[in-house]
């Protein structure tokens, strides 16, 4: 049992690691041929260093290497490297490493050695850019050109050992190079400053467990609703298993995640008693005791029975028939509250100490979690949407278009394709200016949006074309649709000082299977009949199986 909470910081690492490489993995397969230059092939195996001489008290390197491997590959990196100082030891030694490199120091060396002796109190970044052939690097044992270089303390909480009153205080550092040239972006500094609070959690997590040196059932339900948590990435998911894990950890009756924004607390996901009452739900900031938990950033009551005359959510609205009660902040990184977790129970002293502090270490991670599925979403949405019209951009249209036609394929059902095109847009842009044409192409766009179903796809092709994606629609159906639509647009109602501005659209049509049975084919097609649209007159709507009837 000694070993037993070292093991399952071990276990929790490498889920989490698993859940993020496949997802990055993921994202790289689908964005490799678009982004050839940002290729970063695999780093040589390397589950963890060979032993070297060190100190007993050195973490392992086993929990970080996996995170560091999906920031190296996340970022296009040749290495990503932590190493470690323990207490009032001069030396620091690399622990792990994810690198395409073979001449990766093992041994310990000082502390002050090379770029990393910049690191002070006072200075916890170091990054440069060119890197000089003369600068020194201290884990590396030969001098081979690099790019850019950044180094970065990872923050330790006092639980895992950081500030200290006298002497050294332990160290965790961040090593990160490539080849490239280019300043860090504010965008990779993000997320390598979320990286570098994972890690620092994950060492607070791993002094936590040794500390509680939980039971074994208590364990394996931290074990298992850990996995869960971390095999998701979206926030709805992320949702769902907190409040699985929490339930199993706790026997709560009533368990609700409340997330702050806009001067409200509104109650995301709920589960238990009258759960279907609260969801949803928003209230002032400041209201009730889950207010007053995110304002003072602590948890709420001061003790763990609850009164009836407590309000929870808000003044207004009270929950009755329980007796315990814990509300705890989600803090991120900064200290800086984003929500809270509120659990309660119909019985007395539910939520004892030990519990309360198993508890605040899982909200420590579900915050993490909560901010990185976030961050992913906001990324996969400027990733996948058109910035000026919020439509699919193009490489959406093109993964739309494979999928829908394999599903068209499989269930032997009709699919149609329509590219349109504004007409005359040069001639808005030369005589109201680009700021009017803009606005022309954003109220164009709402219409096509509100248009199609929920299953059907609008999307910005390029410039002022657009394409839309008809599932289960063959051309006489869609050239119904589109009709409405071109008439929609044609009954759009734009002024500009005095002038009114007229707009139009033409359509080309081609479905699947009667006109063409590969995208190629279709995209072509469909093409050939916005062209013919064009030449007939503009703000018209031609089929390819109009233009070739004896097909």
């Amino acid at each position: 049992m000694d070993n037993l909470p070292l093991r399952i910081v071990f276990f929790l690492a490498v889920t989490a690691g698993l859940a993020l490489v496949g997802w990055f993995l993921f994202r790289k397969k689908k964005t490799s041929k678009r982004v050839k230059s940002r290729h970063v092939p695999p780093a040589k195996t390397r589950a963890a260093l060979p032993p070297a001489p060190h100190s007993s008290a050195l973490p392992s390197g086993d929990f970080a290497h996996l995170q560091l491997e999906i920031i190296r590959q996340a970022l296009g990196l040749t290495s990503a490297i932590l190493l470690w100082s323990n207490r009032d030891e001069q030396e620091i030694q690399v622990v792990s490493a994810a690198s395409l490199r073979d001449d990766i120091i093992q041994n310990p060396f000082p502390r002050g050695s090379g770029f990393i002796g910049g690191l002070k109190d006072d200075c916890h970044e170091i990054s440069v850019s060119p890197v000089p052939r003369n600068l020194v690097i201290p884990y590396y044992s030969s001098r081979k050109e690099i790019g850019a270089l950044l180094a970065a303390v990872i923050p330790l909480s006092a639980a895992t050992g950081g500030p200290v009153q006298k002497g050294l205080a332990p160290m965790a550092i961040l090593c990160l190079d490539r080849e490239e040239q280019e300043p860090w972006t504010e965008a990779e500094r993000n997320v390598i400053a979320l990286s570098c609070s994972k890690i620092g959690q994950d060492l607070h997590l791993a002094h936590k467990m040794e500390e509680t040196r939980r039971n074994k059932q208590v364990i394996h339900q931290i074990c298992m609703g850990m996995q869960d948590l971390n095999q998701v990435l979206e926030l709805q998911a992320v949702f769902t298993a907190t409040i699985k894990m929490v339930k199993e950890l706790s026997a709560a009756d009533f368990i609700a995640i409340s997330l702050l924004g806009n001067g409200l607390h509104r109650i995301v996901k709920a589960a238990g008693t009258k759960a279907d009452r609260f969801e949803g739900l928003e209230f002032p900031e400041d209201d009730g005791l889950v207010g007053q938990a995110i304002r003072l950033r602590r948890w709420m009551p001061a003790h763990d029975n609850y009164q009836d005359e407590f309000p929870v959510f808000s003044n207004e609205m009270r929950m009755v028939g329980l007796q315990s009660l814990l509300i705890l902040p989600l803090l991120n990184g900064d200290d800086q509250a984003i929500g809270a977790l509120t659990v309660a129970g119909k019985k007395a002293d539910m939520f004892t100490a030990e519990r309360r502090e198993i508890l605040q270490v899982i909200v420590s991670q579900v915050t993490t979690k909560i901010e990185l599925a976030r961050a992913h979403e906001k990324i996969f949405h400027l990733a996948t949407t058109d910035g000026l019209t919020e439509l699919g951009n193009h490489r959406t249209f093109q993964q739309a278009c494979d999928n829908m036609l394999h599903r068209a394929q499989r269930q032997s059902s009709p699919l149609t394709l329509v590219l349109c095109d504004l007409d005359h847009f040069k001639t808005i842009n030369d005589t109201f200016g680009h700021p009017i044409g803009d606005r022309v192409l954003q109220k164009v766009a709402r219409v096509l949006a509100s248009s199609v179903r929920k299953v059907d796809l609008a999307a910005r092709y390029g410039g002022e074309e657009f394409a839309l994606l008809l599932e289960d629609s063959d051309h006489k159906g869609a050239r119904i649709q589109v009709e409405r639509v071109r008439q929609a647009i044609s009954d759009l109602s734009l002024q500009h000082e005095d002038q009114q501005i007229s707009v139009t659209m033409s359509f080309g049509l081609a479905s699947y299977p009667v006109d063409a049975d590969n995208k190629k084919d279709l995209i072509h097609y469909a093409d050939q009949a916005l062209y013919h649209a064009k030449a007939g007159g503009r703000n018209r709507t031609v089929s390819w199986a109009e233009m070739h009837p004896s097909n």
